[in-house]
């Protein structure tokens, strides 16, 4: 069997392109013998690309999982987490959420949180390795299930 790189999608506000920068890296590093690689647009998406919302689309379809970081600036930043969360639920890729600067109840009380949110269990930042753990769990499971 040849191994292959598995990717796994991270969306966030631009605004919290740092902590996703440093997210990305702890998943590769802590996954790596699982061959994963974190897509993020800062660093993956092509800047030559036309049409950036095909493009998000299919990277979320090529995705094993999705992880959502959401913040504050994820509702004062428009729609593009909805919309890859939306892509995510409809090619069933694995959704996974980090409430980043705010907590569940802060997040319920703000305008428009799409019902795709509020269904999925909403983890703090702060345990974003249990996240990566289960992640894990979900890849190992996925790779059994292929042999």
């Amino acid at each position: 069997m040849v191994n292959r790189r598995r990717q796994i999608f991270l969306s966030y506000a631009g605004d919290d392109a740092f902590e996703a920068s440093l997210f990305q890296y702890a998943i590769e590093q802590l996954l790596g013998k699982l061959m994963v690689t974190v897509w993020t647009y800062h660093r993956d998406q092509s800047k030559s690309e036309r049409k950036i919302g095909k493009s998000l689309k299919d990277r979320v379809r090529e995705s094993e999982a999705a992880v959502f970081l959401l913040s504050p600036s994820t509702f004062s930043g428009g729609a593009t987490q909805w919309m890859e969360l939306a892509y995510a639920d409809a090619f069933d890729v694995p959704a996974y959420i980090l409430l980043h600067r705010m907590t569940f109840a802060e997040m319920k009380e703000r305008d428009k949180v799409p019902p795709l949110v509020l269904e999925r269990q909403c983890n703090p930042s702060s345990e974003w390795k249990s996240v990566v753990d289960a992640i894990r769990v979900q890849l190992e499971a996925n790779s059994a299930a292929k042999t």
